[in-house]
């Protein structure tokens, strides 16, 4: 290296003054930060588990709240016990007798009759089998278990057959609100086929608290497996509370397997790449303070981790060990090129030198995820969040702190006078150095043969965009059964909460749903005026015509009205129906006048049915009414959604009236829009923020703003070819590879800056090929360490048992993995050409 001049040698003098007398009180200030942010993980409101879940912000999702705290629905918490077996008939008398002593013990079980409803708590086949072989009970008053047991007990195999074609008949032998009994046995069962399944419900009281049904659930559990094992089946329960649990449960367990296994790839590259125990010792340090850090700032911002936030973690030991490489390298390189010099100034030398990368890869790096905040997705905004803090926090424990206390250690062993390690990083062994030049020189003798072929595969990445589709399956959240490959473990690392994604899907293709699927238009305003009448009827006639709309056999549309409601009501009531016609002022059976006095007779008259559709303040007014329409099961949820929007638009052109469609089919169209539109904002705010911001750096750093562009453009290439790759392997959009482009521009211009930098450094100095020669073989090689690690620690997700993990780990290694390629073989020849043509 080319002697430093007497400017040179002054700047560096002047920091390290600075540097040596600030160090201890730096020191002490960070200490103090520590104690105070990592005391959120003691005494922060956040910081607990919970299950990752979309939580889009929208019209639709806001109106579906209002609507379920407007309008009476049942939403009391059940929990339902699947029974199932391939060889034994689970609706055979000797079951159902057993599924109905499962029931009564269950109802005097303390833990769980605490939690249940007081009438009609559990719901089965064996009930309604039992009730429609005697018409008695049926008509009477509510009958216990016993009974069910002892008349069921009492029919023959025959009779019990027959018994259950009636039920599976009739809507009439559940109790309201619960599902019939053709949704309690498998699609398409007949009566005296083999059912390889069978459903129970058990109806939780609204008022049992989240630790009152966990418990109840888990006895649940237990007792129906204990009822079962005389039985060649199978059985599990299927419950909000127990999927948390579980979730939770498998989430630990997950990075109870691969946590040590992180740790030990990092400690390992550590090593390679420092070969001092010291440097190991403090990096490994750093990443530890920077978890405290982010977890203290997380509960005390009352924020909960889920699956999604465990990948942040990964995030940081990648990034964690590229700083700490760069200070790290650059320090030896400074006491090595000038070994007069004291290890303060050294060292202050060496931050000098990179802390402009570092400062600018942080802006950048965090900034690609920033953006997030402007994500509708909540989990996305919350992981943005985090994943700032986490960056922030990586440059300021390993710029200041860990170089501060590495000097402290240094001059309290001793070590400060002893003569520098070799350079760090993989990039000073010699096969790794000699792999970095190949690979680096292939940009620098052909650049453009490497740029064209780069843009080339890219371009047909990006044609493969519109072929990745989107996807809002929650399933994806819930562990999964483990692999084969974790059998041998020991027991301690077994996954012992899995295969809850199994039982959801096995649900959700084994039966039928236990309710319609609709949606809802809620309509606010003056929903009294004279208007209101005729416009709810054109919205009826429009939405009846609709392609998505379920029809009743009759071919009757299945929509509900507050119209509907009253005729249903004035059909049993005279009053109402004497006001309904007098309400008509022009004979076509709609009422268009005196509709406040109609609601009122239609609540005097039946308050349940009413309540259902018109919504009645405590001060007696009406401030809102709903439609409900019945949709196709198998309809696209983007084509329900547009035809609930024109019904909505058609209530709308009413200016008394103001309406938002919602409903389950409606807020899944609206997630999938808006993982599209996450997808799309990030790339194009992050990328433009970040683009002036290299272009501004650069353009002061090394007066050249076409540097900014050239360090940009293979992070670019990184996000086409990682499109091109979903398009192949057919994985969708979701809430976790929505992040996927911060990832890669985050990531990528940490690479792309420390690189580009570095040779716009040495080149002032250098010819091309020796400044690229040091480029890539010194920084090029923290790099790749840095590379390395962050893909290890994100390709270890795979190992989990949740298939979001698993999925965000494998496309994040991927898209970090085509980074590095760009940085190490495409980079190079755009810095050739710029060289030659811009410089």
């Amino acid at each position: 290296m080319t002697p430093p001049t007497a400017g040179d040698r002054a700047q560096p003098t002047r920091v390290s003054v600075l540097f040596e007398r600030r160090r201890r009180l730096l020191l002490a200030l960070l200490v103090v930060v520590t104690i105070v942010v990592g005391s959120g993980l003691v005494f922060g409101s956040g910081g607990g588990f919970e299950v990752a879940t979309f939580g889009v912000t929208s019209p639709e999702h806001q109106a579906l709240e209002s609507s379920s705290d407007r309008f009476d629905r049942e939403t009391r918490p059940v929990s339902q016990v699947v029974i199932r077996s391939e060889s034994t008939d689970t609706a055979s008398k000797p079951v159902l007798l057993e599924t109905l002593r499962l029931q009564q013990e269950l109802r005097t079980d303390p833990t769980v009759n605490e939690t249940l409803v007081e009438s009609q708590p559990t719901v089965g086949v064996g009930n309604a089998v039992a009730l429609a072989s005697d018409p008695r009970m049926a008509f009477g008053d509510e009958t216990d278990a016993e009974t069910k047991y002892r008349t069921l007990e009492g029919r023959t195999d025959e009779q019990v057959e027959a018994a259950l074609g009636v039920a599976l008949r009739s809507d009439d032998l559940s109790p309201p609100g619960q599902p019939p009994v053709s949704a309690l046995l498998p699609r398409g069962y007949e009566a005296g086929e083999h059912a390889d399944a069978q459903l129970i419900v058990v109806v939780h009281d609204s008022e049992a608290t989240d630790t009152e049904l966990l418990a109840a659930q888990q006895a649940i559990e237990s007792t129906t497996e204990s009822h079962m094992e005389a039985f060649d089946v199978d059985s599990f329960v299927f419950s909000e509370q127990l999927v948390f649990d579980r979730s939770g449960q498998a989430t630990a367990e997950s990075m109870l397997l691969v946590g040590p296994l992180i740790v030990l790839v990092v400690v390992g590259l550590l090593a390679l790449s420092y070969r001092d125990p010291l440097d190991v010792v403090l990096g490994c340090m750093g990443i530890g303070i920077v978890f405290v850090w982010l977890g203290g700032s997380m509960a005390w911002l009352g924020q909960s981790f889920n699956q999604l936030l465990i990948a942040v973690p990964c995030l940081l030991v990648g990034l964690g060990v590229d700083y700490a490489l760069h200070v790290v390298m650059r320090y030896r390189e400074s006491r090595s090129a000038h070994p007069e010099w004291p290890s303060e100034m050294a060292m202050a030398a060496g931050i000098t030198g990179v802390v402009i990368a570092l400062g600018t890869t942080t802006l950048t790096t965090a900034t690609g995820f920033v953006v997030g905040v402007v994500s509708p997705i909540e989990i996305l905004r919350v992981f943005g969040l985090a994943a700032a803090i986490g960056i922030g926090s990586s440059f300021v424990v390993f710029a200041l702190f860990i170089p501060a206390l590495r000097i402290e250690i240094e001059t309290l062993l001793g070590r400060s006078e002893r003569p520098a390690q070799p350079p760090a990083t993989v990039g000073s062994l010699a096969n790794i150095r000699r792999l970095l030049n190949a690979v680096g020189s292939v940009g620098i003798r052909q650049p453009l043969l490497i740029v064209g072929v780069a843009m080339l595969v890219a371009t047909g990445g990006m044609m493969g965009v519109t072929a990745v589709e989107t996807s809002t399956d929650r399933t994806e959240f819930l562990p999964e059964e483990g692999a084969a490959w974790m059998e041998p473990l020991p027991e301690a690392l077994q996954p012992e909460s899995a295969g809850v994604r199994e039982h959801a899907q096995f649900l959700e293709t084994t039966f039928e749903p236990s309710s319609d699927r609709q949606v809802e238009i809620l309509i606010e305003g003056n929903v009294t005026a004279d208007s209101v009448g005729p416009t709810l009827d054109g919205a009826h006639e429009q939405a009846a015509d609709q392609p998505t709309t379920v029809r009743s056999p009759t071919d009757e549309p299945r929509i509900e009205t507050p119209l509907t409601t009253i005729e249903r009501v004035a059909a049993g009531n005279e009053t109402v129906a004497t006001l309904s016609n007098e309400s008509d002022s022009t004979g076509d059976g709609v009422p268009d006048q005196n509709l406040t006095a109609l609601f009122d007779a239609a609540y005097a008259a039946d308050e349940a049915a009413a309540s259902e559709t018109i919504h009645r303040t405590d001060q007696g007014e009406y401030d809102a009414v709903r439609l409900t329409i019945v949709v196709d099961d198998t309809a696209d949820a983007a084509d329900v959604h547009a035809d609930a929007e024109s019904t909505a638009a058609l209530v709308d052109s009413d200016p008394n009236l103001r309406a938002t469609p919602t409903g389950e089919p409606v807020i899944e169209a609206v997630e999938q829009r808006a993982i599209l539109e996450t997808v799309l904002t990030t790339f194009v705010l992050a990328l433009a923020v970040i683009t002036v911001l290299l272009v501004g750096v650069f353009r002061l750093r090394h007066r050249s703003w076409v540097l900014g562009l050239v360090a940009i453009m293979p992070v670019l290439l990184a996000i086409a070819w990682l499109f091109g790759t979903l398009s192949l392997l057919s994985i969708p959009f979701n809430a976790e590879t929505a992040l996927i482009v911060a990832i890669a521009i985050g990531l990528g211009t940490d690479y792309t800056v420390h690189l580009t930098e570095r040779f716009a450094t040495e080149r002032r100095e250098h010819g091309r090929r020796r400044a690229l020669h040091l480029a890539i073989t010194e920084t090029g090689g923290a790099v790749l360490a840095s590379g390395l690690t962050t893909i290890a620690g994100f390709g270890l997700l795979m190992l989990t048992v949740i298939p979001s993990l698993q999925r965000f780990g494998f496309v994040t290694a991927v898209v970090t993995s085509y980074a590095l390629l760009a940085t190490l073989v495409v980079l190079p020849a755009l810095l050739t050409l710029w060289d030659r043509h811009w410089r």
